[in-house]
């Protein structure tokens, strides 16, 4: 059981010591979806605060985005982006970020 728990973490330490490039991965996916989109790293990743037991927050940010969000449009958009189940995914309308953009504070733009 401990065994199991302690490879449990060397590969979310793996997952973490890629997060840029996961986050870049998925970036370009979403850039195919949304002609318009920002991509940022949020989170407790963006804040130097993650363990080993985290998630890799990603929001994305696009006119594109519907102001409300229907939940099988939500779950097809995030199956495209990616099959991780420890990345959390985060789309915002851009006129609506306003209104949030200190829940996601501080982010890193992923180019």
């Amino acid at each position: 059981m401990i065994e199991e728990y302690y490879e449990i973490l060397e590969k979310n330490k793996e997952f973490f010591d890629r997060a840029f490039e996961i986050a870049e991965q998925i970036a370009k996916k979403a850039r195919e979806l949304f002609d318009d989109c920002e991509v940022y790293i949020v989170g407790s990743f963006a804040r130097g605060e993650h363990t080993l037991s985290s998630d890799l927050d990603i929001l994305i940010v696009s006119k594109e985005i519907p102001k409300k969000i229907e939940f099988e449009w939500f779950s097809r958009i995030v199956k495209t982006l990616t099959d991780d189940p420890r990345v959390n995914i985060h789309l915002v309308n851009r006129e609506k970020f306003g209104d949030v953009e200190k829940m996601y504070s501080p982010r890193i733009k992923i180019l």
